[in-house]
Protein backbone atom coordinates (compact mmCIF):
# COMPACT_ATOMS: atom_id res chain seq x y z
CA UNK A 1 0.00 0.00 0.00
CA UNK A 2 1.35 3.39 -0.95
CA UNK A 3 1.35 6.05 1.76
CA UNK A 4 1.85 9.65 0.84
CA UNK A 5 1.68 12.56 3.26
CA UNK A 6 0.31 15.55 1.48
CA UNK A 7 -1.98 18.49 1.95
CA UNK A 8 -4.32 19.60 -0.79
CA UNK A 9 -6.37 21.84 1.46
CA UNK A 10 -5.10 25.36 1.09
CA UNK A 11 -2.07 24.24 -0.92
CA UNK A 12 -1.38 23.43 -4.52
CA UNK A 13 -2.09 19.84 -5.46
CA UNK A 14 0.98 17.67 -5.55
CA UNK A 15 2.96 19.61 -2.95
CA UNK A 16 3.87 17.56 0.09
CA UNK A 17 3.53 19.45 3.34
CA UNK A 18 4.13 18.41 6.91
CA UNK A 19 2.61 21.64 8.19
CA UNK A 20 -0.72 21.27 9.98
CA UNK A 21 -3.70 23.10 8.53
CA UNK A 22 -6.42 24.94 10.44
CA UNK A 23 -9.71 23.24 9.64
CA UNK A 24 -13.11 22.30 11.06
CA UNK A 25 -14.23 18.70 11.36
CA UNK A 26 -17.84 17.51 11.09
CA UNK A 27 -18.44 14.00 12.39
CA UNK A 28 -21.82 12.40 11.57
CA UNK A 29 -23.20 9.23 13.14
CA UNK A 30 -26.46 7.59 12.08
CA UNK A 31 -28.36 6.70 15.23
CA UNK A 32 -30.02 3.30 15.69
CA UNK A 33 -28.54 2.05 12.43
CA UNK A 34 -28.72 -1.50 13.76
CA UNK A 35 -32.54 -1.21 13.66
CA UNK A 36 -32.39 -0.79 9.89
CA UNK A 37 -30.01 -3.70 9.36
CA UNK A 38 -32.24 -6.03 11.39
CA UNK A 39 -35.55 -5.15 9.72
CA UNK A 40 -34.68 -4.39 6.10
CA UNK A 41 -33.38 -6.71 3.35
CA UNK A 42 -29.82 -5.81 2.28
CA UNK A 43 -30.89 -4.57 -1.17
CA UNK A 44 -33.50 -2.18 0.26
CA UNK A 45 -31.09 -0.95 2.93
CA UNK A 46 -28.43 -0.32 0.29
CA UNK A 47 -30.82 1.68 -1.84
CA UNK A 48 -31.98 3.73 1.13
CA UNK A 49 -28.47 4.58 2.29
CA UNK A 50 -27.31 5.31 -1.25
CA UNK A 51 -30.01 7.96 -1.53
CA UNK A 52 -29.09 9.42 1.86
CA UNK A 53 -25.38 9.63 1.14
CA UNK A 54 -25.94 11.01 -2.35
CA UNK A 55 -27.80 13.98 -0.85
CA UNK A 56 -25.26 14.44 1.93
CA UNK A 57 -22.25 14.33 -0.40
CA UNK A 58 -23.91 16.86 -2.68
CA UNK A 59 -24.13 19.28 0.24
CA UNK A 60 -20.54 18.56 1.27
CA UNK A 61 -19.41 19.46 -2.23
CA UNK A 62 -21.57 22.59 -2.25
CA UNK A 63 -19.94 23.81 0.97
CA UNK A 64 -16.49 22.89 -0.40
CA UNK A 65 -15.79 20.21 2.18
CA UNK A 66 -13.75 17.04 1.80
CA UNK A 67 -15.02 13.61 2.79
CA UNK A 68 -12.17 11.99 4.70
CA UNK A 69 -13.90 8.95 6.22
CA UNK A 70 -17.10 7.04 5.55
CA UNK A 71 -18.74 3.82 6.70
CA UNK A 72 -22.26 2.43 6.55
CA UNK A 73 -23.31 4.47 9.61
CA UNK A 74 -20.78 7.30 9.98
CA UNK A 75 -18.72 9.85 8.10
CA UNK A 76 -16.13 12.56 8.73
CA UNK A 77 -15.99 15.73 6.65
CA UNK A 78 -13.33 18.44 6.88
CA UNK A 79 -13.44 22.10 5.90
CA UNK A 80 -10.50 24.44 5.45
CA UNK A 81 -10.38 28.04 4.25
CA UNK A 82 -11.14 28.48 0.54
CA UNK A 83 -10.87 31.75 -1.33
CA UNK A 84 -14.07 33.75 -1.94
CA UNK A 85 -16.15 31.73 0.54
CA UNK A 86 -17.08 31.90 4.20
CA UNK A 87 -14.50 30.65 6.67
CA UNK A 88 -14.24 26.92 7.34
CA UNK A 89 -16.20 27.03 10.60
CA UNK A 90 -19.25 28.75 9.07
CA UNK A 91 -19.31 26.40 6.11
CA UNK A 92 -19.02 23.40 8.42
CA UNK A 93 -21.96 24.57 10.54
CA UNK A 94 -24.06 25.23 7.45
CA UNK A 95 -23.31 21.78 6.08
CA UNK A 96 -24.05 20.11 9.41
CA UNK A 97 -27.46 21.73 9.71
CA UNK A 98 -28.26 20.76 6.13
CA UNK A 99 -27.38 17.14 6.92
CA UNK A 100 -29.87 17.34 9.79
CA UNK A 101 -32.53 18.34 7.24
CA UNK A 102 -31.58 15.41 5.00
CA UNK A 103 -32.00 13.11 8.01
CA UNK A 104 -35.55 14.47 8.48
CA UNK A 105 -36.25 13.78 4.80
CA UNK A 106 -34.81 10.28 5.04
CA UNK A 107 -36.85 9.46 8.13
CA UNK A 108 -39.98 10.54 6.26
CA UNK A 109 -39.00 8.38 3.30
CA UNK A 110 -38.51 5.35 5.53
CA UNK A 111 -41.92 5.84 7.12
CA UNK A 112 -43.49 6.09 3.68
CA UNK A 113 -41.74 3.04 2.22
CA UNK A 114 -42.01 0.79 5.28
CA UNK A 115 -45.08 1.96 7.25
CA UNK A 116 -45.50 -1.29 9.15
CA UNK A 117 -41.88 -1.89 10.15
CA UNK A 118 -41.73 0.53 13.09
CA UNK A 119 -38.70 2.22 11.55
CA UNK A 120 -39.20 5.69 13.01
CA UNK A 121 -35.90 6.26 14.78
CA UNK A 122 -33.66 7.28 11.88
CA UNK A 123 -31.65 10.33 12.85
CA UNK A 124 -28.15 11.68 13.04
CA UNK A 125 -25.82 12.89 15.74
CA UNK A 126 -23.39 15.54 14.54
CA UNK A 127 -20.26 16.78 16.30
CA UNK A 128 -18.21 19.80 15.19
CA UNK A 129 -14.78 20.97 16.34
CA UNK A 130 -11.94 23.04 14.87
CA UNK A 131 -8.19 22.66 15.16
CA UNK A 132 -4.96 21.66 13.42
CA UNK A 133 -5.16 18.74 11.01
CA UNK A 134 -2.72 16.84 8.83
CA UNK A 135 -4.01 15.09 5.72
CA UNK A 136 -2.66 11.85 4.30
CA UNK A 137 -3.56 9.81 1.22
CA UNK A 138 -3.79 6.03 1.46
CA UNK A 139 -4.03 3.50 -1.35
CA UNK A 140 -3.08 3.13 -4.99
CA UNK A 141 -4.67 5.16 -7.80
CA UNK A 142 -7.48 5.26 -8.60
CA UNK A 143 -8.47 4.01 -5.15
CA UNK A 144 -6.93 6.76 -3.06
CA UNK A 145 -8.59 7.91 0.17
CA UNK A 146 -7.65 11.17 1.84
CA UNK A 147 -7.66 10.83 5.63
CA UNK A 148 -7.53 13.60 8.23
CA UNK A 149 -5.60 13.14 11.45
CA UNK A 150 -5.57 15.36 14.48
CA UNK A 151 -7.12 16.16 17.84
CA UNK A 152 -10.11 17.88 16.19
CA UNK A 153 -11.20 14.60 14.56
CA UNK A 154 -11.30 12.84 17.92
CA UNK A 155 -13.21 15.68 19.58
CA UNK A 156 -15.80 15.94 16.78
CA UNK A 157 -16.36 12.17 16.94
CA UNK A 158 -16.79 12.37 20.72
CA UNK A 159 -19.41 15.11 20.35
CA UNK A 160 -21.30 13.13 17.70
CA UNK A 161 -21.44 10.13 20.03
CA UNK A 162 -22.53 12.27 23.01
CA UNK A 163 -25.27 14.03 21.05
CA UNK A 164 -27.76 11.19 21.48
CA UNK A 165 -27.68 11.15 25.28
CA UNK A 166 -27.91 14.95 25.21
CA UNK A 167 -30.92 14.83 22.91
CA UNK A 168 -29.24 17.14 20.39
CA UNK A 169 -28.79 16.85 16.63
CA UNK A 170 -25.82 19.20 16.33
CA UNK A 171 -23.23 19.55 19.11
CA UNK A 172 -20.53 22.13 18.46
CA UNK A 173 -17.53 23.25 20.49
CA UNK A 174 -17.46 26.87 21.65
CA UNK A 175 -14.10 27.14 19.91
CA UNK A 176 -15.75 26.53 16.54
CA UNK A 177 -18.65 28.84 17.36
CA UNK A 178 -16.21 31.65 18.06
CA UNK A 179 -14.55 31.07 14.68
CA UNK A 180 -17.93 30.96 12.91
CA UNK A 181 -18.80 34.50 14.02
CA UNK A 182 -22.19 36.14 14.43
CA UNK A 183 -25.58 34.80 13.50
CA UNK A 184 -25.35 31.37 15.15
CA UNK A 185 -28.30 30.49 17.35
CA UNK A 186 -27.63 28.03 20.16
CA UNK A 187 -29.79 26.48 22.83
CA UNK A 188 -28.29 24.41 25.61
CA UNK A 189 -24.68 24.62 26.82
CA UNK A 190 -22.67 21.98 28.64
CA UNK A 191 -19.13 20.91 29.59
CA UNK A 192 -18.02 17.52 28.25
CA UNK A 193 -15.04 15.65 29.60
CA UNK A 194 -13.01 12.56 28.63
CA UNK A 195 -9.92 10.89 30.02
CA UNK A 196 -7.83 12.00 27.06
CA UNK A 197 -9.00 15.63 27.20
CA UNK A 198 -6.72 17.97 29.10
CA UNK A 199 -9.77 19.84 30.43
CA UNK A 200 -13.56 19.74 29.95
CA UNK A 201 -14.75 21.11 26.63
CA UNK A 202 -17.46 23.80 26.39
CA UNK A 203 -20.11 22.60 23.93
CA UNK A 204 -23.38 24.09 22.64
CA UNK A 205 -26.42 22.78 20.84
CA UNK A 206 -26.63 24.61 17.49
CA UNK A 207 -30.07 25.47 16.12
CA UNK A 208 -29.60 28.06 13.39
CA UNK A 209 -26.93 29.88 11.42
CA UNK A 210 -27.89 33.06 9.62
CA UNK A 211 -26.04 35.35 7.26
CA UNK A 212 -24.26 38.13 9.12
CA UNK A 213 -26.20 41.34 8.76
CA UNK A 214 -27.57 44.17 10.80
CA UNK A 215 -31.14 45.09 9.98
CA UNK A 216 -33.14 47.81 11.71
CA UNK A 217 -36.80 47.12 12.27
CA UNK A 218 -38.61 49.94 14.03
CA UNK A 219 -35.26 51.00 15.36
CA UNK A 220 -34.49 47.56 16.84
CA UNK A 221 -31.32 45.84 15.71
CA UNK A 222 -31.58 42.37 14.25
CA UNK A 223 -29.82 40.39 16.93
CA UNK A 224 -30.33 36.89 18.19
CA UNK A 225 -32.74 38.02 20.90
CA UNK A 226 -35.17 39.23 18.22
CA UNK A 227 -35.55 35.82 16.57
CA UNK A 228 -39.20 35.06 15.91
CA UNK A 229 -41.13 32.92 18.35
CA UNK A 230 -43.18 30.44 16.36
CA UNK A 231 -46.53 28.77 16.83
CA UNK A 232 -46.99 25.04 17.48
CA UNK A 233 -44.20 24.78 20.01
CA UNK A 234 -41.13 25.19 17.81
CA UNK A 235 -38.18 27.10 19.15
CA UNK A 236 -37.03 29.89 16.87
CA UNK A 237 -37.44 30.90 13.26
CA UNK A 238 -34.50 30.36 10.98
CA UNK A 239 -34.56 33.89 9.64
CA UNK A 240 -35.95 37.10 11.00
CA UNK A 241 -36.35 38.25 7.41
CA UNK A 242 -38.84 35.47 6.70
CA UNK A 243 -41.61 37.27 8.59
CA UNK A 244 -44.08 38.60 6.00
CA UNK A 245 -45.27 41.23 8.48
CA UNK A 246 -41.83 42.76 8.37
CA UNK A 247 -41.53 42.37 4.61
CA UNK A 248 -44.96 43.46 3.42
CA UNK A 249 -45.23 46.57 1.29
CA UNK A 250 -47.68 48.00 3.79
CA UNK A 251 -45.37 47.29 6.70
CA UNK A 252 -42.21 48.93 7.93
CA UNK A 253 -39.27 49.56 5.62
CA UNK A 254 -37.44 46.89 7.49
CA UNK A 255 -35.55 44.11 5.87
CA UNK A 256 -32.41 44.72 3.85
CA UNK A 257 -32.47 41.45 1.91
CA UNK A 258 -34.08 38.05 1.66
CA UNK A 259 -32.24 34.75 2.15
CA UNK A 260 -30.26 33.82 -0.94
CA UNK A 261 -31.25 30.83 -3.05
CA UNK A 262 -29.20 30.37 -6.22
CA UNK A 263 -31.30 30.77 -9.34
CA UNK A 264 -34.13 32.72 -7.73
CA UNK A 265 -34.84 36.36 -6.94
CA UNK A 266 -37.11 37.17 -4.00
CA UNK A 267 -39.85 39.65 -4.86
CA UNK A 268 -42.11 39.94 -1.83
CA UNK A 269 -43.77 38.13 1.03
CA UNK A 270 -47.05 36.41 0.20
CA UNK A 271 -48.29 34.99 3.48
CA UNK A 272 -47.62 33.13 6.68
CA UNK A 273 -49.12 29.97 8.13
CA UNK A 274 -48.79 28.12 11.40
CA UNK A 275 -45.46 26.54 10.47
CA UNK A 276 -44.23 28.28 7.34
CA UNK A 277 -43.74 31.50 5.40
CA UNK A 278 -44.45 31.92 1.68
CA UNK A 279 -42.66 34.26 -0.72
CA UNK A 280 -43.08 35.20 -4.36
CA UNK A 281 -39.87 34.57 -6.30
CA UNK A 282 -38.73 34.91 -9.87
CA UNK A 283 -36.87 32.03 -11.50
CA UNK A 284 -33.90 33.67 -13.21
CA UNK A 285 -33.70 30.99 -15.90
CA UNK A 286 -37.00 31.92 -17.55
CA UNK A 287 -38.54 34.74 -15.50
CA UNK A 288 -41.36 32.52 -14.21
CA UNK A 289 -42.98 33.65 -10.97
CA UNK A 290 -43.25 30.87 -8.38
CA UNK A 291 -44.08 30.53 -4.70
CA UNK A 292 -41.36 29.52 -2.24
CA UNK A 293 -42.55 28.11 1.07
CA UNK A 294 -40.08 28.07 3.96
CA UNK A 295 -40.37 25.91 7.07
CA UNK A 296 -40.13 27.90 10.27
CA UNK A 297 -37.96 26.57 13.05
CA UNK A 298 -34.56 24.99 13.36
CA UNK A 299 -33.74 21.83 11.44
CA UNK A 300 -31.88 20.61 14.49
CA UNK A 301 -35.24 20.07 16.17
CA UNK A 302 -36.77 16.62 15.96
CA UNK A 303 -40.21 18.19 15.76
CA UNK A 304 -43.56 17.19 14.33
CA UNK A 305 -43.66 20.59 12.64
CA UNK A 306 -40.61 19.88 10.50
CA UNK A 307 -41.74 16.32 9.86
CA UNK A 308 -45.08 17.67 8.60
CA UNK A 309 -43.30 20.10 6.28
CA UNK A 310 -41.17 17.34 4.79
CA UNK A 311 -44.24 15.10 4.52
CA UNK A 312 -46.18 17.80 2.65
CA UNK A 313 -43.65 17.66 -0.17
CA UNK A 314 -43.65 13.87 -0.18
CA UNK A 315 -47.43 13.78 -0.53
CA UNK A 316 -47.87 16.58 -3.05
CA UNK A 317 -45.11 15.52 -5.42
CA UNK A 318 -47.14 12.40 -6.21
CA UNK A 319 -50.23 14.34 -7.32
CA UNK A 320 -50.55 15.88 -10.77
CA UNK A 321 -54.03 17.33 -11.11
CA UNK A 322 -55.26 20.76 -12.31
CA UNK A 323 -57.20 21.31 -9.06
CA UNK A 324 -54.37 20.37 -6.70
CA UNK A 325 -51.50 22.74 -5.99
CA UNK A 326 -48.51 21.84 -8.16
CA UNK A 327 -45.21 21.37 -6.38
CA UNK A 328 -41.89 21.38 -8.23
CA UNK A 329 -38.99 20.87 -5.86
CA UNK A 330 -37.75 20.78 -2.28
CA UNK A 331 -34.40 22.06 -1.12
CA UNK A 332 -32.33 23.66 1.61
CA UNK A 333 -30.47 26.90 2.12
CA UNK A 334 -28.18 27.05 5.13
CA UNK A 335 -30.49 25.22 7.53
CA UNK A 336 -33.81 26.39 6.10
CA UNK A 337 -36.06 23.88 4.37
CA UNK A 338 -38.18 25.11 1.45
CA UNK A 339 -40.72 23.89 -1.10
CA UNK A 340 -40.99 25.42 -4.57
CA UNK A 341 -44.53 25.45 -5.94
CA UNK A 342 -46.83 27.23 -8.36
CA UNK A 343 -47.87 30.78 -7.59
CA UNK A 344 -51.60 31.48 -7.59
CA UNK A 345 -52.25 35.23 -7.91
CA UNK A 346 -56.03 34.89 -7.65
CA UNK A 347 -55.91 34.83 -3.86
CA UNK A 348 -57.78 32.48 -1.54
CA UNK A 349 -61.43 31.50 -1.55
CA UNK A 350 -61.77 33.36 1.75
CA UNK A 351 -60.87 36.61 -0.06
CA UNK A 352 -63.64 36.03 -2.60
CA UNK A 353 -66.31 34.95 -0.11
CA UNK A 354 -65.98 38.03 2.06
CA UNK A 355 -68.97 38.68 4.31
CA UNK A 356 -71.69 38.35 1.67
CA UNK A 357 -70.78 35.06 0.05
CA UNK A 358 -70.43 34.26 -3.65
CA UNK A 359 -72.94 33.70 -6.42
CA UNK A 360 -74.38 30.21 -6.46
CA UNK A 361 -72.73 29.58 -9.84
CA UNK A 362 -69.28 30.42 -8.51
CA UNK A 363 -69.77 28.46 -5.29
CA UNK A 364 -71.01 25.46 -7.26
CA UNK A 365 -68.01 25.61 -9.59
CA UNK A 366 -65.65 25.65 -6.61
CA UNK A 367 -67.45 22.65 -5.08
CA UNK A 368 -67.23 20.82 -8.42
CA UNK A 369 -63.49 21.45 -8.75
CA UNK A 370 -62.79 20.57 -5.12
CA UNK A 371 -64.72 17.31 -5.56
CA UNK A 372 -62.38 16.46 -8.44
CA UNK A 373 -59.38 17.33 -6.29
CA UNK A 374 -60.64 15.16 -3.42
CA UNK A 375 -61.23 12.22 -5.73
CA UNK A 376 -57.61 12.51 -6.83
CA UNK A 377 -56.02 12.76 -3.38
CA UNK A 378 -58.28 10.13 -1.81
CA UNK A 379 -57.43 7.68 -4.59
CA UNK A 380 -53.79 8.31 -3.67
CA UNK A 381 -54.60 7.39 -0.07
CA UNK A 382 -54.27 10.96 1.26
CA UNK A 383 -56.60 12.79 3.66
CA UNK A 384 -56.17 16.58 3.65
CA UNK A 385 -57.57 17.17 7.19
CA UNK A 386 -57.60 20.97 6.95
CA UNK A 387 -60.01 22.04 4.23
CA UNK A 388 -61.12 25.64 4.75
CA UNK A 389 -61.47 28.74 2.55
CA UNK A 390 -57.90 29.85 3.27
CA UNK A 391 -56.56 26.60 1.83
CA UNK A 392 -58.47 26.82 -1.44
CA UNK A 393 -56.78 29.17 -3.91
CA UNK A 394 -57.81 30.58 -7.24
CA UNK A 395 -55.95 30.96 -10.50
CA UNK A 396 -56.35 34.01 -12.71
CA UNK A 397 -59.03 32.19 -14.72
CA UNK A 398 -61.05 31.58 -11.55
CA UNK A 399 -60.39 27.84 -11.30
CA UNK A 400 -60.00 26.53 -7.76
CA UNK A 401 -56.93 24.74 -6.43
CA UNK A 402 -56.59 22.78 -3.20
CA UNK A 403 -53.38 23.61 -1.34
CA UNK A 404 -51.61 23.58 2.02
CA UNK A 405 -51.15 19.89 2.74
CA UNK A 406 -49.13 20.67 5.86
CA UNK A 407 -51.28 18.49 8.11
CA UNK A 408 -52.35 15.91 5.50
CA UNK A 409 -51.75 12.26 6.29
CA UNK A 410 -51.78 8.93 4.52
CA UNK A 411 -54.68 6.67 5.44
CA UNK A 412 -52.43 3.77 6.43
CA UNK A 413 -50.39 5.90 8.81
CA UNK A 414 -51.08 6.46 12.48
CA UNK A 415 -52.23 10.04 12.70
CA UNK A 416 -51.75 12.69 15.31
CA UNK A 417 -55.21 13.09 16.76
CA UNK A 418 -56.70 16.55 16.99
CA UNK A 419 -57.62 17.35 20.57
CA UNK A 420 -59.91 20.29 21.27
CA UNK A 421 -57.62 21.89 23.82
CA UNK A 422 -54.81 21.91 21.26
CA UNK A 423 -56.72 23.24 18.26
CA UNK A 424 -54.85 26.03 16.50
CA UNK A 425 -56.54 28.34 14.03
CA UNK A 426 -60.26 28.45 13.21
CA UNK A 427 -62.48 25.51 14.29
CA UNK A 428 -65.38 26.49 12.01
CA UNK A 429 -64.67 23.86 9.34
CA UNK A 430 -63.68 20.90 11.52
CA UNK A 431 -65.52 17.61 11.35
CA UNK A 432 -67.19 16.04 14.42
CA UNK A 433 -64.53 13.33 14.54
CA UNK A 434 -61.79 15.96 14.60
CA UNK A 435 -63.59 17.77 17.42
CA UNK A 436 -63.62 14.51 19.40
CA UNK A 437 -60.04 13.62 18.53
CA UNK A 438 -61.20 10.46 16.73
CA UNK A 439 -59.57 9.01 13.65
CA UNK A 440 -60.14 10.85 10.39
CA UNK A 441 -60.68 9.38 6.94
CA UNK A 442 -61.86 10.58 3.52
CA UNK A 443 -65.27 11.55 4.90
CA UNK A 444 -63.55 14.11 7.13
CA UNK A 445 -62.63 16.11 4.04
CA UNK A 446 -66.19 15.85 2.69
CA UNK A 447 -67.63 17.31 5.91
CA UNK A 448 -65.17 20.21 5.90
CA UNK A 449 -65.87 20.88 2.23
CA UNK A 450 -69.59 21.01 3.05
CA UNK A 451 -68.89 23.63 5.72
CA UNK A 452 -66.87 25.60 3.16
CA UNK A 453 -69.72 25.32 0.63
CA UNK A 454 -72.17 26.76 3.19
CA UNK A 455 -69.76 29.61 3.89
CA UNK A 456 -69.29 30.30 0.16
CA UNK A 457 -73.05 30.52 -0.44
CA UNK A 458 -73.96 32.61 2.60
CA UNK A 459 -70.82 34.41 3.76
CA UNK A 460 -71.57 32.99 7.24
CA UNK A 461 -69.87 30.30 9.31
CA UNK A 462 -71.92 27.09 9.53
CA UNK A 463 -71.75 27.10 13.33
CA UNK A 464 -70.95 30.52 14.82
CA UNK A 465 -69.97 30.74 18.46
CA UNK A 466 -68.15 32.88 20.99
CA UNK A 467 -65.88 30.15 22.32
CA UNK A 468 -64.00 27.19 20.91
CA UNK A 469 -66.02 24.76 23.00
CA UNK A 470 -69.31 26.26 21.82
CA UNK A 471 -68.34 25.84 18.16
CA UNK A 472 -67.10 22.28 18.62
CA UNK A 473 -70.24 21.28 20.50
CA UNK A 474 -72.33 22.49 17.57
CA UNK A 475 -70.26 20.40 15.17
CA UNK A 476 -71.00 17.41 17.40
CA UNK A 477 -74.70 17.94 18.18
CA UNK A 478 -76.37 20.77 16.22
CA UNK A 479 -78.45 20.00 13.10
CA UNK A 480 -76.91 20.65 9.69
CA UNK A 481 -77.19 24.43 9.13
CA UNK A 482 -80.04 25.59 6.91
CA UNK A 483 -79.33 27.39 3.68
CA UNK A 484 -81.43 30.43 2.70
CA UNK A 485 -84.67 29.61 0.92
CA UNK A 486 -83.24 30.58 -2.47
CA UNK A 487 -80.77 27.70 -2.11
CA UNK A 488 -83.37 25.15 -0.96
CA UNK A 489 -82.52 22.85 -3.87
CA UNK A 490 -78.95 22.53 -2.53
CA UNK A 491 -79.91 21.64 1.06
CA UNK A 492 -79.94 17.89 0.39
CA UNK A 493 -76.37 18.05 -0.93
CA UNK A 494 -75.25 19.92 2.18
CA UNK A 495 -77.10 17.48 4.46
CA UNK A 496 -75.17 14.51 3.11
CA UNK A 497 -71.83 16.31 3.12
CA UNK A 498 -72.21 17.51 6.72
CA UNK A 499 -73.89 14.43 8.19
CA UNK A 500 -72.79 13.80 11.78
CA UNK A 501 -72.42 10.11 11.05
CA UNK A 502 -69.54 9.78 8.61
CA UNK A 503 -71.11 6.65 7.10
CA UNK A 504 -73.95 8.82 5.75
CA UNK A 505 -71.67 11.23 3.91
CA UNK A 506 -70.82 11.12 0.23
CA UNK A 507 -67.53 9.66 -0.86
CA UNK A 508 -65.59 12.10 -3.04
CA UNK A 509 -66.43 10.05 -6.11
CA UNK A 510 -70.15 9.94 -5.24
CA UNK A 511 -70.17 13.67 -4.72
CA UNK A 512 -68.46 14.28 -8.05
CA UNK A 513 -70.92 12.03 -9.91
CA UNK A 514 -73.87 13.79 -8.27
CA UNK A 515 -72.55 17.26 -9.09
CA UNK A 516 -71.94 16.41 -12.71
CA UNK A 517 -75.46 15.03 -13.08
CA UNK A 518 -77.27 17.83 -11.33
CA UNK A 519 -78.39 20.81 -13.29
CA UNK A 520 -78.09 23.91 -11.14
CA UNK A 521 -81.46 25.65 -10.87
CA UNK A 522 -82.43 29.00 -9.44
Amino acid sequence: MEYKLTSKLGNEAGKNSFEPIQATVVSVIIRDFIQLTEKLPPAKLAGLMSNYYEKVCSQVEQQKGILTSISNFSMVVTFSDVESTDNHARRALRCALTIAIIAHQTRFGIRQLFPDQGLDKFGVGIGIHSGDLIFAEFGLPPYVQQVASGHAVSVASLLAAKSKELGWNVACSEQTLELAGHGVRTNEHILIGAEWLAKPLAVSEVLVIRDEQEVAVNGIKDNLDNTLVLQRGSREASYLELDPVLNSAAGVKGIAKFPTIPGYRFLRAVGRGGMSSVFLVERLLDGAQLALKFADGSVSEDSDMLYSFVEEYGLLEQIRHPNVLQIYDQGVTDNALFILMEYLPGGTLKDHIGTNGMTSEKAWNVLHEMAKALVEIHQAGIVHRDIKPENIMLRDDGSAVLGDFGVARRLNKQRNKVIASNVSGTPYFMSPEQALGDEEDESTDIYSMGAVFFNALTGEKPYPGNTLDEVLQKHLHAPVPKLPQRYFHLQSVLNRMMAKDKKERYSANELLVFIERLQLTH
